[in-house]
């Protein structure tokens, strides 16, 4: 309720990221889940939503031989002193070619591997020295102290004076010019963007044919709930008042939505690994507008979902045709 005093709000703002051995450990998984499952783990510019203050995550791939990062945030939370104590840990890490922190460190931390292994197969000795050689080094250094930002009326491109570029108000159309990006990453995101169906349009346009997403999306309350799953059993006008005027609020939206957005702006879903625990509320409870959930949607509170750009939508908003 606070929030709804002036001046209050910016106080909610996502101060997420993390350390450098978790954003390291987030890359990797990312990295090796798609490796995995036969999809690019070689990027031009990657480009993630929502990093928080560290950019540690953009740093790793950078540091795995990414030409370019792009940032994309709703509000500059990025901290540059932070992140270049960030970046000389991760520098170290990838030197020594650590294992990947596990779930015995972090034990919320998806997508969850069959081996923590340092991925030698995806980067090897020779990609891992060509990326970290001194000089490019340098270059990362300077990217962090002075990312580029252009104004949202400038579309970045993949190229420019920095190998990182910051964005907020990512959300506008044209920040980023369509078909640059090989890569759209986000860790615990896509439960926050208010117009779901907008940011699907907006990495499919950013996008290079045949580019690749990979999202974990939680599916949970975050405890604004006492159930995990009570945000889908509360009132809109209820939960309106629980949110405030936070900038970050749950969208509430189930594993299901982004299924069907998936394959509506044509992409064709190649991995979707779902955790699942039991539903805490039952159907009778659930709000009016959430009475079309699935069995499947009341038990997923997590999920993995990696995917390769196909087909853009129709001109009429329809659906795509299917990818080859």
């Amino acid at each position: 309720m606070a929030t709804f005093v002036p001046g209050v709000a910016h106080l909610t703002a996502r101060h997420t990221g993390g350390s450098a051995r978790y954003c390291y450990s987030v890359w990797l998984r990312h990295l090796a889940t798609l490796g995995a499952h036969g999809l690019p783990t070689s990027f031009g510019t990657v480009g993630e939503l929502g990093p928080g203050n560290s950019l540690g995550v953009g740093l790793a791939a950078l540091l795995s031989g990414a030409d370019r990062y792009v940032a994309l945030d709703v509000a500059p939370f990025a901290d540059t002193d932070r992140n270049g104590e960030v970046l000389d840990e991760l520098i170290g890490l990838f030197r020594d070619r650590a294992p990947i922190p596990d779930e015995a460190e972090f034990p919320l931390v998806r997508p969850l591997l069959p081996s923590y292994a340092f991925p030698d197969h995806i980067l090897t000795l020779s990609r891992m020295q060509a990326a970290l050689a001194p000089d490019r080094l340098a270059t990362i250094r300077q990217a962090v102290l002075a990312p580029s930002t252009p104004a949202p009326s400038t579309p970045s491109t993949s190229s420019g004076p920095s190998m990182i570029t910051y964005l907020t108000r990512w959300e506008d159309e044209g920040v980023i010019a369509a078909g640059t990006a090989d890569l759209v990453l986000s860790q615990a995101v896509l439960e926050y963007p208010d117009d779901l169906e907008a940011t699907y349009a907006a990495i499919h346009r950013w996008l290079v044919p045949g580019g690749v997403t990979s999202h974990v999306v939680d599916f949970k309350a975050h405890g604004i709930t006492r159930e995990w799953n009570g945000h889908w059993a509360c009132p809109d006008a209820l939960w309106w008042l629980s949110q405030g005027r936070r900038r970050a609020a749950l969208n509430r939206a189930p594993h299901s939505t982004h299924v069907e957005l998936s394959r509506r702006f044509g992409f064709r879903l190649v991995t979707d690994d779902r955790t699942t625990r039991p539903s805490a509320i039952g159907r009778a409870d659930l709000a009016p507008r959430f009475r079309h959930l699935t069995d499947e949607d009341l038990t997923t509170s997590l999920a993995t979902m990696q995917a390769v750009k196909g087909p853009p939508p129709t001109a009429a908003g329809g659906d795509s045709p299917s990818p080859p």
